[in-house]
């Protein structure tokens, strides 16, 4: 039975969650999981304005807002470990990880010490931040509460349909099924950063990213109170992920991925440092469940296991002989000839050990363009490319990376990969040579009727190619 467990008896059953060190900092510590309740992340989706969840995290928020920018607790200070503009550098500042198979751990870590905070400024030792689960028909409007201009929840820095309530979220823009399909912990991590992660961001955002969208742009996200819920429901998609089974594993066997530590801060605003190996298990570790979620898988950080039981090798097939693709405002289709690698993509494409991706490299904007690109494969000529075609891949959008404006010191252009088995199978099918890579930009849903987003920064991709991921039994490493 899931019970929840005020503050004060939490930490005088199981002790202290972290050990003070040298210099203040203060090194995180596992608590075993009969140690104390659980805290509960519930859908915001069943919640209203006067729900103790909310009227504590709206506490939470004037709180933190209300603390001086150099107190580590406050609004300003925590959304600046995510990402900020303002200088001169501070401890943890820009540390958020994107495009890496820390995105996981990174954020986890994030919300765990955030939600601590939260609890503490609320004054409510039962706190836990909801999570918004966009994926639910009934969900795709901005939460309520999030829409009332009185509230402390609301900021007027988002896409103004979205505030208005007149903007509603796409269906495929948040369909993760692709992402919650694939079997390697890197190509799935990767895959839901893109969708939904992204496009909720860039389309919550909506037009002048960074300065009048804060979602859409890296510095500026975690300024705005939805983010944390984003959040939460992205760190729920890692324990949905696990929950498929299939050979399903965090990266354990990974010690560059276990042992790199990342700096928070806690309720007293005492410097904290976490490490993968720390947030494997929510329940167990951090105390935490979500509603409605399956049974938690317990992955460990055991010294005695040497290999992992399932390996994914990954392999160029082919660069594509097309020239670089700017995104502008209109759809934009590029022919690849496909003849001679028919066999050997269809024999790929019908495997169930291998995985083929078109992968886009080099893709950069000046700015946040703010819109998504839907990506179609294959779609015959002369049709209307449809989101339930088996030509349709999915839907890509910058969000930090391959962002030039956002960059700080160190520029690294974006990459995307989308599995094309399905497109490929359908296309050979149909006897097809001749194939298109589609481009369509797109954005949200206005009064429930696609909208035609303005492209505020051009896109240019440099260069398309086939890779195939393939997984095999596990051995011994070398």
């Amino acid at each position: 039975m899931t019970t929840q467990i005020s503050r004060r008896s939490f930490f005088a059953r199981a002790g202290a969650a972290a050990s003070l060190t040298l210099l203040g900092q203060t090194a995180f510590q596992a608590v075993p999981a009969s140690a104390a309740s659980l805290f509960v992340r519930r859908n915001v989706g069943g919640m209203n304005a006067f729900d103790p969840v909310i009227a504590a995290y709206r506490k939470a928020v004037a709180a933190m807002r209300a603390l001086p920018s150099s107190d580590p607790r406050s609004w300003t200070y925590q959304a600046a470990i995510h990402g900020t503009l303002a200088g001169p550098p501070q401890t943890a500042w820009n540390t958020c990880q994107h495009r890496n198979y820390f995105f996981w751990s990174w954020h986890r870590m994030y919300l765990y010490w955030f939600e601590r905070i939260c609890r503490r400024m609320a004054c409510d030792d039962c706190f836990a931040l909801p999570y918004w689960d966009y994926n639910s028909p009934s969900e795709r409007q901005l939460p309520p509460m999030f829409r009332d201009p009185t509230s402390d929840l609301f900021v007027s820095q988002r896409d103004p349909n979205m505030n208005s309530g007149a903007g509603s979220l796409p269906a495929w823009a948040v369909n993760y099924s692709a992402g919650l399909a694939q079997a390697n912990f890197t190509s799935a991590s990767s895959s839901l950063e893109n969708l939904p992660h992204n496009q909720i961001h860039v389309l919550v955002g909506g037009p002048g990213a960074c300065l009048n969208g804060w979602m859409g742009c890296v510095p500026t996200a975690a300024q705005d109170p939805i983010f944390f819920l984003h959040h939460c429901n992205m760190d729920r998609l890692w324990n949905l992920w696990l929950a498929q089974g299939g050979g399903r594993i965090d990266p354990v066997f990974d010690n560059t991925w276990k042992n790199t530590r990342y700096t928070f801060f806690d309720e007293e605003g005492a410097q904290v440092e976490m490490t993968g190996c720390e947030v494997l298990r929510a329940a167990q570790q951090l105390h935490y469940v979500y509603e409605g979620e399956p049974p938690q898988v317990n992955d460990y950080c055991l010294p005695i296991i040497k290999f992992p039981p399932i390996i994914f090798e990954k392999e160029l097939i082919v660069r594509l002989p097309i020239p670089p693709i700017t995104l502008g405002q209109e759809r934009i289709s590029v022919s690849v000839d496909l003849k001679d690698l028919k066999q050997r993509l269809s024999q790929l494409a019908e495997s169930k050990e291998a995985t083929v991706f078109l992968e886009l490299d080099g893709v950069e904007a000046e700015r946040q363009p703010g819109v998504a690109w839907q990506v179609y494969f294959g779609p015959p000529a002369n049709t209307a490319p449809l989101e339930d075609s088996p030509y349709y891949l999915g839907a890509m959008a910058l969000f930090g990376s391959g962002i030039h404006a956002e960059s700080h010191d160190k520029f690294e252009p974006a990459h995307f990969a989308f599995a094309v088995n399905r497109a490929i199978l359908a296309g050979f099918k149909a006897n097809q040579e001749r194939w298109t890579l589609t481009f369509v930009p797109s954005g949200i849903l206005v009064d429930g009727k696609p909208s035609q987003p303005k492209v505020e920064s051009p896109v240019k991709i440099a260069s398309a190619s086939f890779a195939v991921e393939i997984q095999k039994p596990g051995g011994e490493t070398k």
